[in-house]
């Protein structure tokens, strides 16, 4: 089935993803936030972006890298619209924990203590096209299937992630300008702690002390999201990362915030794109998933 039109439901294929990319290849992220259960780099090479967690928020120019963790959701907005340059690496947790050490740990820059800050590193020029020069022979192991393809993919991201981290351990950019609207912060900080609980229009408007309209257009500016559309695709993400944890389809649905399996099941099956059941099994088969909120759907709100 062709992606276009689509924010990406397709699994990651294998343990390591990586692709340079230009302005008119497909743009990663959409107009929606989504999230992945793979940790994910992003390493800016022109243009500059507007990169938004739901937490944080970071204007990204060249050399500049950033660590988005495993189910963090994210967007990015194009401040450049005639020029967006970029490498994207997806990661599963387990193969960096397999790829460290006991003197480096190569996890070290997605683990961080205050989730308000997004872990961030610039590079120089010559930091940066040694670094490209790794990516172009990491992308182009990871998509053949050759005799010792998969060593290769092992020893360059090796050495792609052992310069993120020296570069992150000596000289983190984690205190750059937040430009999240305090709004839209402290909106998905509410939904974030009350996610398995009722969630009206009304409780947040007591919370926030705006009006619901307000706080709704402001979530939507910045994730492309209704508010429903974001709670469903969190809760959705968190019933997926039950699945992986070894929980049950019917755990996974009441332990997430959905009270009623049937509409869970039907739900997660049409914004997925497979049963929970299938995903759990896909899980087991070793694969990874991006979740987010379908453009068709999207588009009916």
């Amino acid at each position: 089935m062709s992606c276009k039109g689509f924010k990406k439901y397709s699994a990651i294929n294998g343990d390591v993803q990586c692709e340079i990319k230009s302005k008119d290849a497909p743009f990663d992220y959409s107009d929606d936030m989504h999230n992945h259960d793979c940790h994910e780099i992003l390493i800016l090479l022109g243009g500059e972006i507007r990169l938004y967690t739901e937490y944080t928020g970071h204007m990204m120019k060249r050399g500049d890298v950033c660590f988005i963790s495993q189910y963090i959701f994210h967007t990015a907005d194009l401040f450049t619209p005639e020029k967006y340059d970029r490498i994207v690496i997806n990661v599963n947790d387990d193969v960096l924990k397999a790829a460290s050490s006991s003197k480096m740990d190569l996890r070290t820059c997605f683990e961080i203590d205050d989730e308000t800050l997004l872990p961030t590193v610039h590079l120089e020029e010559d930091e940066l096209e040694e670094v490209i020069g790794y990516a172009r022979e990491l992308q182009k192991s990871v998509n053949t299937a050759a005799p010792g393809s998969e060593i290769l993919t092992d020893a360059y991201l090796k050495l792609i992630m052992v310069k993120l981290t020296e570069k992150y351990s000596d000289d983190p950019m984690i205190h750059c300008p937040n430009i999240l609207p305090p709004i839209v912060s402290k909106t998905f900080e509410y939904i974030e702690k009350h996610l398995t609980e009722e969630l009206s229009l009304t409780s947040l408007e007591k919370e926030i002390h705006h009006n619901g309209t307000y706080i709704s257009r402001s979530v939507k500016k910045i994730s492309g999201l209704s508010l429903q559309q974001y709670i469903i695709a969190k809760r959705l993400a968190l019933s997926c990362r039950l699945l992986r944890e070894g929980y049950t389809p019917s755990d996974a649905c009441f332990m997430s915030g959905f009270n009623n399996y049937s509409n869970f099941s039907r739900t997660f099956s049409k914004q997925i794109g497979i049963s929970p059941k299938q995903l759990q099994m896909s899980y087991r088969n070793g694969k990874s998933v991006t979740f987010g909120v379908k453009k068709e759907d999207r588009d009916r709100t």
